[in-house]
């Protein structure tokens, strides 16, 4: 982030005196009246939104606009604190290292963890995700009466998104020394879909919504389904930068959060994102 300027004037006035005596005429000149103070300025600042396609999350369009139910939100966030927003596009590991670093300034969908407490503040949950098993239809008969944890047991190889936190137990199957090497990374959910269709892998776990999207635009509704087991939902919030932003306004952001909760508006903005 950017800081513009924050000038404080707090009634400033300054005396000036002339100096002599009462033989020569010089007489003390008054202070300049409160009403003359500086007046104070407004604080303006830019704040940078990392983002990488992630429909309906995230998405660029013709003409290079992004959309999405996370945009929305943020811009929403961001407006009440009396900052601008600009994006800037990049894979979720790079977004990270840039965030890390204070080239950008904020991500949505990030989940608060003990290491990412070191570089960024993490603003209260603003949305909740959940994450689906989805699989090529072929293979539902064989696998909807299985749990994850039993078709990696089975062997299956499971597609899943280069540093993405997909909560417990999936972290724990990930870091396993029995499955680990079963989990197949990736930097975007597409080229997980097209490892699915080409056999490379026999799962996806993908965010519900995602996944949706994904299979709508693609026309994928015939070659892709979600296995009957449902993945915990976990809450998420904005990651805030603290190489680039100060507690000050991240506890500004923060309000902002809370207050687009309490009156509705980010249920509004959710309410369109299911509807499609």
């Amino acid at each position: 982030m950017k800081l513009i300027r924050w000038i404080s004037s707090f009634g400033l006035a300054f005396l000036l005196v002339a100096c002599g005596n009462s033989e020569n005429g010089a007489t003390p000149v008054s202070a300049q009246p409160e009403s003359a103070a500086v007046p104070q300025e407004i604080p303006a600042c830019d704040l940078v939104m990392g983002w990488d396609p992630w429909e309906p999350y995230q998405y660029e369009v013709a003409g290079g606009q992004v959309f999405g139910l996370d945009v929305d939100l943020l811009t929403a966030v961001v407006r009440n604190t009396d900052c601008e927003i600009s994006f800037q596009k990049g894979s979720w590991r790079e977004l990270l290292q840039q965030l890390k670093e204070g080239e950008i300034d904020l991500l949505a969908g990030a989940t608060q963890t003990a290491e990412r407490d070191d570089f960024a503040y993490f603003t209260t949950p603003y949305r909740d995700e959940e994450f689906l098993l989805h699989i090529a239809p072929a293979r539902m008969a064989e696998f909807q009466d299985q749990s994850l944890e039993q078709l990696l047991t089975g062997g299956i190889r499971i597609g899943v998104i280069d540093d993405y936190l997909y909560g417990e137990p999936i972290a724990a199957w990930q870091d396993s020394d029995e499955f680990s090497e079963q989990f197949v990374y990736s930097a975007m959910a597409e080229t997980n879909f097209s490892r699915l269709l080409d056999g490379q892998v026999q799962g996806i776990i993908e965010d519900k919504f995602v996944g949706a999207a994904i299979i709508r635009h693609k026309s994928l509704g015939e070659s892709v389904v979600a296995h009957p087991q449902r993945f915990g939902s976990r809450p998420v919030s904005i990651m805030v930068s603290k190489a680039s932003v100060s507690e000050a306004l991240f506890k500004q952001i923060n309000q902002s959060v809370q207050d687009l909760r309490e009156n509705g508006a980010i249920d509004k903005i959710l309410a369109q994102y299911l509807a499609h």
